[in-house]
């Protein structure tokens, strides 16, 4: 189980830490494309780089808007206190992007249970924006943990247990907290 304290922790870190952390910044996504495939060449994880990748590129495919001030692209340590892999973005968040196709979306909670749960599109007849229920089936499959808020909507996976609640501090964009070593 990801603990409470290592979040808030996390979430200090990424609104502090982007420009001390720049090696693990990602301006663009060809240079995050680079970085997942050292880490696949490195580790030779690939349903974990799969599942790190898909949370990744939302950063991209899903965030027109960033937060004044603050870079846009994504934060990415895959060796977060030699535990966790940690991600993060200053973007509009899944509310925001949901909003787009799904107007009564009334809640950051309610966006991150929707965008985890149910299956959408953003473009008929394509089948878009499904990427959070491949990350929640693979999560729960293989019994890894995350932790994952966008505002105030949050979502918790530990082995098969998937549960959504409010939290604060509300975040700017998301956060995705991993652990791929499995049950406790």
């Amino acid at each position: 189980m990801i603990a409470v304290s290592v979040t808030e922790t996390v979430i200090a870190e990424m609104i502090n830490g982007f420009a001390e952390n720049s090696q693990y910044f990602s301006k663009t996504r060809d240079v995050f494309a680079a970085r997942m495939q050292s880490y696949i060449l490195e580790t030779k994880k690939y349903l974990e780089a799969a599942v790190i990748g898909e949370i990744g590129n939302n950063s991209f495919d899903h965030n027109y808007i960033f937060e004044k001030n603050f870079p846009s692209g994504v934060y990415c340590n895959v060796s977060y206190n030699e535990k966790y892999i940690v991600l993060a973005d200053y973007g509009m968040g899944v509310r925001q992007s949901l909003l787009a196709v799904l107007p009564d979306t009334e809640s950051d909670l309610k966006a991150v249970e929707t965008a985890f749960t149910k299956r959408i599109s953003g473009r008929f007849p394509e089948q878009r924006g499904n990427g959070l229920k491949f990350v929640s089936e693979t999560v729960r499959k293989n019994k890894w943990h995350l932790y994952f808020q966008s505002g105030s909507g949050s979502c918790s996976i530990d082995g098969h247990e998937i549960k959504f609640f409010e939290k604060t501090p509300s975040i700017t964009g998301c956060l995705a907290i991993l652990d791929f070593n499995g049950e406790k």
